[in-house]
């Protein structure tokens, strides 16, 4: 008979725990991001060339977090995926970003707004850039 372990089904997965650290890290790149873009914007640049290069400057931020603390990847190697990935990132925000616009929202809440879904698809695609769950070389 097959005994129920309750500790090692409360204990932290792995996978569990790169969630965790890839919320954490999101808050930290979020913050760091939206303050660019609402920078820009009460700078008086308009809101879609604020979101290009809040997403330029964070696509290099963002790797240095997400692939040394959340994933663990060394170096540069996996870089230009995960370059491509925020680029269709960019896409989708930037049309999230437009439409709520579109609907009336202000660009400081709209973005905000459009951070939800953003947030998720960024996790799905940067998980992949960075090779969550297959076997990998760490080095880079």
């Amino acid at each position: 008979m097959a005994r129920l372990n309750i500790r090692s089904a409360f204990a932290p997965s792995e996978e569990r725990a790169q969630v965790v650290r890839f919320l954490w890290a999101g808050l930290i790149n979020t913050a760091f991001g939206y303050s660019v873009f609402a920078l820009l914007i009460f700078a008086g640049m308009h809101p879609q060339l604020a979101l290009l290069l809040q997403f330029i400057l964070g696509v290099i931020w963002n790797f240095c977090i997400h692939a040394r603390f959340v994933f663990g990847v060394q170096g540069y190697r996996r870089f230009p995926l995960y370059a491509m990935s925020y680029v269709v990132l960019y896409f989708v925000n930037a049309l999230l970003l437009r439409g709520l616009m579109q609907v009336g929202l202000d660009p400081y809440l709209a973005q905000a707004v459009a951070l939800g879904p953003v947030v998720i698809l960024s996790y799905l695609m940067i998980s992949r850039a960075l090779g969550r769950g297959q076997a990998m070389d760490r080095r880079g």
